[in-house]
């Protein structure tokens, strides 16, 4: 199997997100899911954002943390998004990634995912994606890329490239 290069998205940039990301991440991924319709009846914004939060600052303070690292994607220096990837001596794992609406439908999640793709395949390993079970446009996205399924964890479809 041979992949073609990644073509850069000069507009594009990922960095290690910090302390002060962690309300726009919160943000971004309640934005993102509502924008989806997929935020539950009974959703309970508050407690929401606590445990997000609050998992989110540990992911910061601590990269590297359980093997994954967060990311705010930035578009023409704006932020745009997150992007969190567990990378592990076994897999490297797209454990979440969210736009703003505005940004969505423009290639930019794929070029991510693709890009990570390449960095699997030339340490050797799989390039992995869970998508929560609720989000068909999630999974569609990565069907396309060639990821097929290959279980589930607790509400979520765990997916491979092939």
């Amino acid at each position: 199997m041979s992949l073609e290069p990644v073509t850069p998205m000069p507009s594009v940039h990922v960095r290690t997100a910090t302390e002060h990301d962690i309300v726009f991440l919160t943000d971004v991924v309640i934005v993102a899911t509502s924008a989806q319709n997929r935020l539950p009846a009974d959703f309970d914004e508050h407690a929401w954002r606590a445990r997000f939060t609050a998992s989110t600052a540990a992911q910061v303070a601590a990269p590297g943390l359980e093997h994954g690292t967060t990311y705010v994607i930035e578009i023409q220096g704006e932020r745009a998004g997150r992007l969190r990837v567990v990378r592990t001596p076994e897999f490297v794992e797209v454990a979440g990634i969210q736009l703003l609406p505005a940004h969505q439908g423009h290639g930019i999640g794929t070029h991510l995912i693709e890009q990570l793709v390449v960095e699997a395949h030339h340490a050797g390993l799989p390039a992995r994606a869970t998508v929560q079970h609720d989000n068909p446009r999630a999974r569609a996205l990565y069907e396309r890329l060639g990821f097929v399924a290959i279980g589930d964890e607790g509400g979520e479809t765990l997916l491979e490239a092939r």
